[in-house]
C-alpha cells in the first residue's frame, strides 16, 4: 500500500489507512464529518510521503475544512505525523491527553535522554550490540509531534457533529492513552486500546510506570462494563463486539502469564531470554524489542500476583 486508503462507515466516519514500514504495515486514522469543521483522529507516522498522502486523501473526501485533530497516544504511528498534518489542514485545535503530551516530550521531544533506551534494553538481557542497534533504529523513527492547543483528562468532553464525546483515559498500551466515547451512539474511537485480530502491545518501556499489564487488565474490565457499540481501532478490522473482545484479550494474557512463569521455572532469568522462549520463531528485528518490553510487563504482573520476584535489576525468578 503506497497511498492512503479511505473506507467510509455510517455516521459520517471515514477510516483513512496509511502505510507503515513494519510487519504491522498500516495504521488507521479517522476523519469525522461535521458541518462546523471536521475532526481527524490520529495522524500516522511522520514519513516524508505522509503530507502528500494526507493531501490526496482529504482531496478525495472533498477538501473539507478541518477544525480539530485528536491524538490518542504518543506512539509514533499515531503522533509522528501530527505537525505535518496540522500545518496541512491549519486545524484550529490540537487535542491530546495531558499525561500523554508529557510522555511525548520524554519519548520524542525536549525531555528525551540520550542512551537511556539502549541501557534499558541491555539491563534487561538484550546483548549490547543488539541493544545499540535497536536503540538506533528506535531513535530513527520519523516523529515530528505538534504541541497541542488543548490538553484533556478523564471526563472532559469533545463536541463532534452534534454529539458529546467523553474523554476516557485507558492506560496499558500507553500510560496516557485517551479514547473518545460517544454519549449518544456509544461509538468508541479507541486508538490501540482494543484491537480485533491482534492484541495490543503492553510493554514496560523505560518511560512507562511499573505494571502496565495490571493497568491494561483494568482497562479491559472497564471496556466490558462500558460496552461500547463499536470500536474504531488503530489497526486491523472494526471491533463490533467490544465487551466480548475485551474478555478474549484478558483470557489471552492469563495464558501468557502462565507461559512467562513456565519460562522462569525452566531457568531463564532475563526478560530477553523469556521473550525469545515465549515468542519462539515469531520475531523480526523490529518486533524483538516489543517482545522484550512485553515480557517485562508480564514478569512485573507475576510479581504483583506473588508468583515471581526480581532478584536484581533485570533478573527474575519464579516464587
Amino acid at each position: 500500500m503506497l497511498e492512503a486508503r479511505i473506507t467510509p462507515f455510517p455516521g459520517g466516519v471515514h477510516q483513512i489507512t496509511l502505510p507503515l514500514p513494519w510487519a504491522l504495515d498500516h495504521v488507521h486514522c479517522y476523519a469525522l464529518a461535521d458541518p462546523d469543521g471536521w475532526t481527524i483522529v490520529d495522524c500516522g507516522l511522520g514519513t516524508p510521503g505522509a503530507p502528500r498522502r494526507w493531501a490526496r486523501a482529504l482531496e478525495e473526501l472533498g477538501s473539507p475544512p478541518i477544525r480539530r485533530i485528536v491524538v490518542t497516544h504518543y506512539h509514533p504511528d499515531h503522533v509522528g505525523g501530527s505537525r505535518a498534518l496540522a500545518e496541512l489542514t491549519q486545524a484550529d485545535e490540537i487535542v491530546q491527553g495531558e499525561h500523554d503530551w508529557a510522555l511525548t516530550r520524554i519519548a520524542w521531544g525536549d525531555r528525551r535522554v540520550a542512551g537511556r533506551f539502549e541501557a534499558y534494553l541491555a539491563r534487561n538481557g538484550m546483548p549490547e550490540v543488539e541493544a545499540a542497534r535497536s536503540a538506533d533504529d528506535e531513535g530513527g523513527i520519523p516523529v515530528d509531534a505538534v504541541e497541542p492547543t488543548r490538553l484533556v483528562s478523564e471526563g472532559d468532553v469533545v463536541e463532534i457533529a452534534g454529539e458529546s464525546f467523553r474523554v476516557l483515559v485507558l492506560p496499558g498500551h500507553a500510560d496516557g492513552h485517551i479514547a473518545l466515547l460517544g454519549e449518544r451512539t456509544r461509538r468508541l474511537f479507541g486508538g490501540d486500546v482494543l484491537l480485533h485480530d491482534i492484541t495490543p502491545n503492553v510493554g514496560r518501556w523505560e518511560d512507562t510506570a511499573p505494571d502496565p499489564l495490571g493497568r491494561f487488565l483494568e482497562t479491559l474490565m472497564r471496556i466490558e462494563e462500558l460496552a461500547p457499540s463499536v470500536v474504531y481501532p488503530g489497526h486491523k478490522s472494526l471491533v463490533e463486539q467490544p465487551a466480548e473482545r475485551a474478555r478474549e484479550i484478558g483470557a489471552h494474557h492469563a495464558v501468557r502469564l502462565d507461559e512467562h512463569l513456565q519460562a522462569l521455572r525452566a531457568g531463564l532469568d532475563t526478560p530477553y531470554d523469556v521473550a525469545l522462549r515465549v515468542w519462539a520463531g515469531e520475531l523480526g528485528f523490529h518486533e524483538l524489542r516489543f517482545a522484550l518490553v512485553e515480557a517485562i510487563s508480564h514478569l512485573e504482573r507475576l510479581a504483583a500476583e506473588g508468583r515471581a520476584v526480581e532478584t536484581t535489576p533485570g533478573r527474575w525468578q519464579a516464587r
